[in-house]
């Protein structure tokens, strides 16, 4: 037999083939044009333009099971959580069900049984019409979020404060897929771990520097560890494992989940996602905890045994403080990044993903990025310090047109 695999991540953060080179089986790859040539090892590597809009991706999926059957189907993106999801169905093949990944990925499902189990979510509505827009916005007043049901990334998501504004945002014509909920007033933290056997091994707070629609000003996205000391470090883990326990959560996961902390000290989930962060949440577990969330949780749902540290297992707190930060591309071209040697010893990880001459028309979504960095420090108020110090030295040294 041999394990299938939909893949949006680079090779440096998903050495597929080094993870499962234990099961001795076929390795089949569906991933972009633009990453495809990285990935090696594989009995067979597909790549596809457009790739995440591209549904000749799961046609080639179920055409490649008629030659080459594979017992696993695996996915790390947001974007193919129901692809895959769909593939097991039809074949009967065992992990994440589909009834599972639909409640991940319908914002409005996912609500909607988190809130018969009375778990704070926002108000929704999902919004099939210019009615449901409409009456949402009548019974609960401005400020109201809009965004698809399944995005990602914060892709296509607006905050409405006003009929000025709603009138502004139709007029490009209502898309299909779409809800409609309340504006909640708060800090961001995420919420990042691993189940394995369906046990939570390890779940962990973070606070984000800059909120997830910063993206549309130009402004960086980071996040930085809580301290074990810190007073809702157990509140956010106790709040997300409840949410996980009600949701139907595979075997064998991780998770990322967005929870708001508002002024009236209340806690109320935006969403969580059956699969790693994004951005550097991966590495900067890696080095936090000595656990690679992604690698444990694909080799645990193709049938190796795995655990994870013993520390980890006693629910001990990150070595020391971590955090990262994604620095979004300018409008214009990018000519030249600062050198690693800029940097201090306490930035841990560095990459530039722009390319010199590369254009650019800014950020699309949350996680469009031109520079990463993962830091580290002794406090979260270190931590902090040194990320807005990283963004600085950024912005200082790099060179656009």
């Amino acid at each position: 037999m041999s394990i299938l695999i939909f893949n949006r991540l680079p090779y440096y953060d998903a050495p597929y083939e080094k993870w499962l080179e234990d099961l001795n089986e076929d390795l089949f790859l569906l991933t972009s044009d633009q990453l495809g040539k990285d990935f090696h090892g594989f009995k067979q590597v597909f790549a596809f333009d457009r790739y995440d809009f591209n549904n000749s991706v799961e046609f080639t999926a179920l055409q490649l099971y008629k030659q080459s059957p594979y017992r696993r189907v695996i996915a790390t993106a947001e974007r193919d959580i129901l692809r895959a999801a769909y593939v097991r169905h039809y074949f009967g093949l065992e992990g994440q069900s589909l009834q599972s990944a639909i409640a991940f990925r319908d914002k409005v499902k996912m609500k909607e049984i988190l809130s018969a189990a009375r778990i704070r979510v926002p108000a929704f509505q999902r919004v099939d019409s210019v009615v449901d827009l409409y009456e949402f916005i009548e019974e609960q007043g401005y400020p109201v979020v809009v965004k698809p049901v399944d995005g990602m990334g914060s892709r296509n998501t607006t905050v409405l404060d006003s009929d000025q504004d709603t009138m502004e945002y139709l007029a490009h014509g209502l898309s299909p897929h779409l809800e409609v909920e309340e504006y909640i007033e708060g800090e961001m933290y995420h919420i990042d771990g691993l189940v394995l056997n369906g046990q939570i091994k390890l779940i962990w707070p973070s606070k984000y520097l800059n909120h997830c629609l910063a993206f549309q000003e130009g402004k960086y996205l980071g996040s930085y560890l809580l301290s074990p000391e810190n007073p809702l470090t157990a509140r956010l883990q106790s709040y997300v494992s409840s949410v996980l326990r009600t949701l139907p959560t595979p075997t064998h996961t991780t998770f990322h989940a967005e929870v708001f902390h508002t002024p009236q000290d209340e806690l109320v989930l935006c969403e969580i996602a059956c699969r790693t962060g994004g951005s550097r949440i991966c590495e900067e577990y890696r080095q936090a905890f000595d656990v690679d969330l992604t690698k444990l949780s694909i080799q645990a749902q193709c049938g190796l045994s795995v655990d994870v540290p013993e520390r980890v297992a006693r629910r001990e707190g990150p070595k020391t403080q971590f955090g990262f930060i994604g620095i979004p591309p300018k409008h214009g071209v990018f000519r030249l990044a600062p050198r690693r040697e800029d940097f201090p010893d306490w930035v841990t990880e560095y990459r530039v993903l722009a390319r010199p001459g590369q254009y650019f028309t800014g950020a699309h979504t949350s996680v469009d990025y031109a520079i990463t960095l993962v830091v580290c420090g002794d406090s979260e108020a270190q931590v902090y310090s040194r990320l807005e110090e990283s963004a600085r030295l950024v912005e200082q040294k790099w060179v656009w047109n």
